[in-house]
């Protein structure tokens, strides 16, 4: 999926769409894995938008501080 096709879909159509790209052997963990990684770069994107997010020097500032911790 491009990402124009990812932000047009509905909220439904992203989890079949994630769903139906996972290998036949996935078990529940795996889909729940991918559905949740699909709604924290939706939400991350929604923080974005709102001029919320930080730029790379501030992630890697954060990061630093984080692990020194």
């Amino acid at each position: 999926m491009d990402q124009v096709t990812i932000t047009t879909m509905s909220t439904k159509e992203k989890a079949i769409a994630a769903i139906n790209q996972l290998p036949d052997d996935s078990d529940m963990a795996d889909i729940f894995r991918e559905i949740a990684f699909i709604t924290g770069t939706d939400q991350a994107r929604e923080e974005i938008a709102r001029g919320e997010g930080m730029d790379a020097t501030e992630a890697k500032a954060q990061l630093r501080e984080w692990i020194s911790e």
